[in-house]
């Protein structure tokens, strides 16, 4: 992704909230950008306020989750992936992020379990690219 994509992007995203400042999706997308960006405390926060329209957009715990993470905090990023699978629990990549939170505080029995059900997710989904492998890795290295 090139710089002047993000900041064409980050303008898209800026109008479409003009238009509709109740649109989940723009805030949580704009909030990608933010993070391609490097600013993750302002994606952090249109997560947040993607999250309030949208109690239910698990993507956007995932994705708050993520730069939560990013920022070294750990219990409120667990806490965040916890919450995206209790909404969706098929969501590969929020057990796959929260494995690697349990992996980085030593959990290792936890960690398997989140690696080896993102993995059965993935299969399942027919996504058994780069991120079922790597879960496949992460449960081979803790065993």
């Amino acid at each position: 992704v090139y710089l002047g994509d993000l900041q064409e992007a980050m303008a898209d995203y800026n109008q479409a909230i003009r238009l509709d400042p109740n649109s989940a999706l723009a805030y949580n997308n704009r909030g990608n950008a933010r993070v391609y960006l490097g600013d993750l405390q302002e994606a952090m926060a249109d997560y947040t306020q993607a999250i309030r329209l949208d109690p239910n957009f698990a993507l956007a715990y995932n994705n708050r989750g993520l730069a939560r993470k990013n920022l070294g905090n750990l219990q409120e990023a667990m806490a965040d992936y916890t919450q995206a699978i209790r909404l969706d629990p098929n969501f590969a990549g929020a057990y796959y992020n929260r494995g690697l939170v349990y992996k980085q505080q030593g959990k290792k029995p936890r960690a398997i379990a989140d690696f080896r059900r993102a993995a059965d997710l993935y299969k399942q989904q027919g996504n058994t690219g780069k991120w079922y492998r790597r879960a496949l890795d992460h449960i081979e290295e803790l065993e």
